[in-house]
């Protein structure tokens, strides 16, 4: 009687113990992807459409390095779909074509310069690559290409460039939500003397939307 009394009382003090231990969160498991809507656990979706204008306040530079002198413009977009999206492990890759960079607004203060008529992007799509490892990086692949229409004294002079490396790199953040790219290097394709040798690319955009779900994109 003693020995059946003796063992209740210990299966009963190893139940209450399993009542007090910490609950498991359940992104510890692996379980969360490397793109979430922000303020839910909801996965952005594989073919889910992303789309992000410049953070408010702020240009897209393509300036001669070292100075702010160049090219900036008050608007751009950058859009694409989501091909990939991972379960975050601190090194997972959420990837997808970008087939929208685009840029308007845009004014030079370039010596000879009167006006730009466009700055466009060529060989789209690129791939943009968003990490879950420290920081967040960031990485736009592809062959990026811009062409820049300007005005001149004496007449339209177009300069075109490539990217450097082949790769725009940054990071991203959550708070607040943004993706920024800063002083990415292009080298100058072709041109009159009025184009510089090369240019560094700079922009920040966010928030970035799933404008399938709706919501903010959040990395985790």
């Amino acid at each position: 009687m003693r020995n059946r009394l003796s063992a209740g009382i210990a299966a009963l003090t190893a139940a209450g113990a399993l009542l007090f231990l910490p609950a498991v969160p359940a992104g510890a498991a692996g379980s969360t992807p490397v793109l979430t809507i922000a303020g839910t656990s909801t996965a952005v979706g594989v073919g889910d459409t992303l789309a992000a204008n410049l953070v408010s306040g702020t240009f897209a530079t393509m300036y001669n390095p070292g100075t702010t002198t160049g090219v900036k413009c008050s608007t751009s977009t950058i859009g694409g779909s989501v091909a990939v999206n991972p379960l975050a492990t601190g090194s997972a890759t959420a990837s997808g074509p970008v087939g929208t960079l685009t840029f308007a607004g845009c004014t030079s203060n370039v010596t000879g310069v009167t006006g730009v008529n466009s700055l466009t992007m060529s060989n789209l799509p690129y791939t943009l690559s968003i990490s879950d490892s420290a920081g967040f990086p960031v990485s736009l692949t592809g062959t990026i290409q811009a062409a820049v229409n300007l005005k001149t004294l004496a007449g339209n002079a177009l300069c075109t460039y490539s990217s450097t490396s082949g790769a725009l790199n940054g990071n991203a953040t959550n708070t607040p939500p943004k993706i920024t790219m800063t002083n990415q290097p292009f080298t100058k394709l072709s041109g009159p003397s009025i184009c510089f040798a090369s240019i560094n690319f700079s922009a920040a955009y966010g928030p970035v939307t799933d404008t399938t779900l709706g919501g903010t994109v959040f990395v985790n």
